[in-house]
């Protein structure tokens, strides 16, 4: 995959700051790694986040009994993913190798025209630890995966416009929840050798108006 990018130094801190602070989104390939790795439906990992709490985010949106919402991680009681765990004296990933493609672009968001042109999230500027230090960042491995991230978005989109233009908006989070599973299940076996590892930079985001899947 073709791409240009900024020239900037970034190197992950491990302080754990974008677990707290973001809501972390998710899609149907996401769900359907941690399901693969973990056993976990995604009915146990992931909630509804209300849009009228969010606001407006570039991310397809679930129309449920009391509104719109975005499909995020849940969270802890302290506020963090609920797959982050302290190691010494750090809050680390415990789904690094298989972690949401959200995480997989912080501290960078990108935008297809022709080619991939990445650039710093600006909810970033200023507030990530890790912009600004080590060495120059390579982002060929953000960009390894932009065609498996592109394929994700398509099947989320039309999952959430089945799920809401077949009457969602009449249906509890719950019937979602078992819809959702459903369709995670049956997706699992068919992606195959594309729910493989990411590796690379430790690296993990949420939400806050930007999406970087």
């Amino acid at each position: 995959m073709q791409f240009v990018g900024p020239k900037i130094r970034f190197q992950c801190t491990l302080c754990g700051e974008c677990c707290r602070r973001y809501w972390i989104t998710v899609n149907l390939d996401d769900l359907a790694r941690i399901y693969s790795r973990l056993g976990l439906l995604p009915s146990q990992v992931s909630a509804l986040y209300p849009k009228s709490v969010a606001g407006s985010w570039d991310y397809p949106s679930i129309q449920v009994e009391g509104g719109e919402h975005y499909l995020v991680l849940r969270k802890k009681l302290d506020g963090a993913c609920i797959f982050t765990k302290w190691e010494e004296g750090r809050l680390v990933c415990s789904i690094h190798d298989y972690r949401p493609l959200s995480c997989r672009y912080y501290p960078f968001i990108y935008r297809m025209d022709g080619v991939a042109s990445f650039e710093l999230f600006n909810g970033a500027v200023g507030y990530c630890p890790g912009v600004g230090r080590g060495n120059y960042h390579d982002l060929s491995g953000e960009a390894s995966v932009i065609e498996s991230s592109m394929a994700a978005k398509r099947r989320f989109e039309e999952f959430a416009r089945r799920w809401n233009e077949g009457g969602g908006a009449g249906k509890s989070i719950a019937e979602f929840m078992h819809v959702l599973d459903k369709e995670v299940m049956e997706l699992t076996p068919s992606l195959g050798g594309s729910l493989g590892n990411y590796g690379g930079q430790q690296t993990k985001q949420g939400s806050d108006g930007v999406t970087h899947y």
